[in-house]
């Protein structure tokens, strides 16, 4: 069984970047070696063709909720539809992503989201706000500790 963190976002729309930036600032986390990373941006359905049978999913992404701007949220794959809004600039969400996985992969572990609650996904803009950029260092210790947990 491999371990993917999948980090999925629009780097062009904001804060719906937050999952491709994270990945680019923790892929060499020592802590996470043995774990596939995989930056796949707003792939969507397509993420079948890097999925196996067998295979556990965290997946990393944008999302609103009721919590504080810059919050590290982890939602199971039951919960997907009811807990958060999450942010959707791709071909399918990750809700929707998920429930097809789930159809067409026999024997796919749970799948985990770890989101992170974000301000500006509305605007073609290439960087995130600066609510999250203030955040970004605890941001990225609460994801790599949610990984690890995750995946235990």
């Amino acid at each position: 069984m491999t371990t993917k963190v999948i980090f999925v976002g629009s780097i062009l729309r904001g804060d719906d970047g937050i999952g491709p930036f994270l990945y680019n600032e923790i892929k060499d986390h020592p802590e996470l070696r043995g774990f596939e990373m995989l930056e796949l941006g707003v792939i969507g359905f397509d993420m079948i063709s890097y999925i196996e049978e067998g295979d556990r999913l965290i997946i990393v992404d944008a999302v609103h909720s009721e919590k504080d701007i810059g919050k590290v949220v982890v939602l199971k794959e039951k919960d997907l539809s009811s807990e958060l809004s999450l942010v959707s600039q791709h071909d399918f969400g990750v809700e929707q992503t998920a429930a097809l996985l789930r159809r067409y992969i026999k024997d796919l572990q749970p799948i985990t989201v770890i989101g992170i609650n974000v301000t500006e996904t509305a605007s073609f803009i290439d960087v995130l706000s600066k609510e999250i950029m203030i955040m970004i260092p605890g941001i990225k210790t609460e994801v790599v500790k949610k990984i690890i947990k995750a995946a235990a």
